[in-house]
């Protein structure tokens, strides 16, 4: 063999030993399994109807990042205490992390005290006293309830009705603080009813009624208008199209699933991440179709 001959082949080898060794590197690599992150989301007790397009907006997240989600809406027991519950069964099941919205913050917060290091913690709501770590994600409470009374007043309307059932949380109660100094600012009186049954309440008598949740808007929906209140389940929304909602205030709730999820991946990936204020709407029939509501109320999956 001459010199040139022998230079050729040790090419030739050094080629094909190259090409071995990025196959045998391609073999291992595509043999690795992709790691899959578990996450649990303990809703608040409501119809999960209320949160279609939240659940939309996670399941989004988790699967361009590869996460295994595992919703909670319903709890046996007190809920605000059986949901605590439920928490700390979550994680002794050994998940990555929770987004929580709360049925109660403070017994949230206090078994939380209790959580293994490590657990992220996205909070749909308002953050929970003395739970260091949590990231919240939300609209503004207080600016809901003035959205409302600005919606209330718009109207026309000199007074109405606003129908408490007792049940309400911290996110509700807050609303109606902003409410109630919308209403202050705005020159409308009020008067606020509290029932443990919206059906037992008096027959509507046109004037407008207030509700600060989904549930009690929509079932004061359901007995006739005008209604202002939260939400944007497909019940409501069809409550607002045939008029007997006059207005809702929402959120994005499909952005607020999708953040929740993506700010847990975040924590563990050790990035702490940062608390996000929501833009709150004013929805009515007119504008229900229209850009950007359109987008906000009916997300694409």
């Amino acid at each position: 063999m001459s010199k040139n001959e022998r230079h050729v082949f040790i090419g030739v080898l050094l080629v094909l030993a190259a090409a071995l060794v990025v196959m045998l590197f391609q073999n291992v690599r595509g043999n690795v399994q992709p790691e899959i992150r578990r996450v649990s989301v303990l809703l608040d007790g409501e119809s999960e109807s209320y949160w279609q397009n939240f659940r939309l907006g996670v399941d989004r997240a988790a699967r361009e990042h590869n996460v295994d989600v595992r919703y909670v809406s319903r709890y046996d027991g007190p809920a605000g205490t059986a949901q605590a519950e439920q928490l700390r069964r979550e994680w002794e099941g050994e998940l990555d992390g929770v987004i929580l919205v709360p049925v109660d913050a403070d017994v949230l917060a206090e078994t939380l005290q209790e959580a293994p290091d490590g657990l992220a913690v996205t909070v749909v709501g308002p953050a929970l006293s003395g739970v260091e770590g949590a990231c919240t994600i939300s609209a503004s409470p207080e600016e809901m309830g003035r959205q409302l009374a600005a919606a209330v007043a718009d109207s026309g309307a000199a007074s109405c009705a606003v129908i408490l059932t007792g049940r309400e949380g911290e996110t509700a109660l807050r609303r109606l603080h902003g409410l109630e100094e919308g209403f202050q600012e705005l020159g409308v009186t009020w008067r606020t009813v509290m029932t443990l049954s919206v059906e037992a309440l008096p027959e509507p008598d046109g004037q407008p009624v207030v509700a600060l949740e989904p549930g009690t808007t929509e079932a004061l929906c359901a007995r006739g208008g005008p209604v202002y209140g939260i939400g944007a389940s497909n019940g409501i929304l069809s409550r607002l199209e045939e008029g007997t909602a006059a207005a809702l205030v929402v959120q994005s709730d499909y952005d607020a699933g999708y953040l929740s999820l993506l700010s847990v991946l975040e924590s563990l990936d050790g990035v702490q991440p940062e608390d996000q204020i929501l833009d709150c709407y004013t929805v009515t029939a007119e504008n229900m179709f229209s850009d950007p509501m359109d987008q906000i109320l009916f997300p694409v999956a």
